[in-house]
């Protein structure tokens, strides 16, 4: 049964109810030690921001948070049972600014993988989120080997009861020597920490790449800057391996570049958006209803901003980014 402390909220390390996680702190062995895997493209433009918060953070405001970045991931709970005390408050602050959200559990190996999973799939289903939910790794008390069957264990759990696939949030610190080799992470949706100024992030062993990185934490203090009082004067903060419309494409969301407006469209051309009327709307590549040319999908009652109108065999499509088209059929305005 997933509950809140009602002594710390989940703030407190050396609460003798929840023992809450302490403030994340990563050794600068993260940053300096072993190989650097680069960008294929080189040096990249984040054109996607975000940052992650929890407890720590005391209050947030969301309308300064959404004039820094684009999306936020909240820390669901840790252990075996506990929901972070913030959460509810975050989750909907968050969602009266139309922010994307993603879900993290700060998992303790040494607790039931089965209970903590039964927890995890109970916050997904209490708190529908745009993004990810992600197993987030970071100490154990087991040797490699049973830490990596208590990560299979958890992992396997949340999949069987959620359908979903969650994400791993881990830096190559932790995971190198904390979690035996496996090939099970080949093409998983890595989290990745890795506090440095550099252009690309460090790879922990067995991931072939990331999808969204912490890249700066402890010792900012930037957490004012991006909304936060009350609480811990750092801010950690993320950048998303996505462009904007990559972004908006994978998860049904609407963000813009930071600090932009939707550009003013001429009068009568198109509504200033759409909202989605069926479950998943097809996004094509081409104003036309092809199989091969689908390279997304629009959710249910998510909300779109049209550039313009095209015909296409008798079908008015919308285009909603550069090479991104939906049909006008499944939409409605407001």
């Amino acid at each position: 049964m997933v509950r809140v402390c009602t002594i710390c909220g989940g703030g407190n390390p050396n609460c003798p109810n929840c023992n809450a996680p302490p403030k994340r702190v990563l050794p600068k062995s993260d940053i300096y030690q072993g190989k650097f895997k680069l960008s294929m493209y080189g040096a990249p433009t984040w054109e996607v921001q975000g940052i992650d918060i929890s407890k720590w953070n005391g209050s947030m405001n969301f309308a300064i948070t959404k004039t820094k970045c684009q999306y936020v991931y909240m820390r669901a709970g840790y252990g075996s049972q506990w929901q972070d005390g913030s959460l509810a408050t975050f989750y909907a602050g968050a969602k009266a600014q139309d922010m994307p959200i993603g879900l993290y559990w700060y998992c303790r190996p040494y607790e039931s993988p089965i209970t903590t999973a039964d927890s995890i799939a109970a916050v997904m289903q209490q708190y529908p989120y745009n993004l990810r939910m992600v197993l987030d790794l970071e100490s154990t008390t087991l040797t490699p080997s049973q830490t990596l069957e208590w990560i299979r264990a958890c992992d396997g759990r949340v999949r069987s009861i959620t359908n979903k696939v969650p994400s791993v949030y881990t830096s190559m610190g932790f995971w190198n020597t904390g979690v035996a080799r496996s090939s099970d992470w080949i093409g998983r949706e890595l989290w990745v920490a890795n506090w440095t100024t550099r252009d690309a992030p460090v790879i922990p062993l067995d991931w072939t790449g990331w999808c969204d990185w912490q890249h700066s934490a402890d010792g900012n203090r930037r957490a004012a800057e991006y909304g936060s009082t009350g609480g811990d004067a750092d801010m950690d903060l993320d950048r998303s391996n996505l462009t904007v419309v990559q972004f908006n494409i994978k998860y049904g969301t609407h963000i813009l570049p930071i600090g932009g407006i939707q550009p003013p469209q001429p009068p009568g051309a198109v509504p200033p958006y759409v909202i989605i009327t069926i479950g998943e709307l097809a996004i094509h590549s081409t104003p036309a209803p092809l199989t091969n040319n689908i390279i997304g999908h629009a959710l249910l009652n998510s909300r779109w901003y049209p550039l313009e109108a095209i015909d296409g065999g008798g079908v008015t499509w919308y285009r909603v980014a550069k090479d991104a088209y939906i049909s006008k059929n499944y939409t409605r305005y407001p």
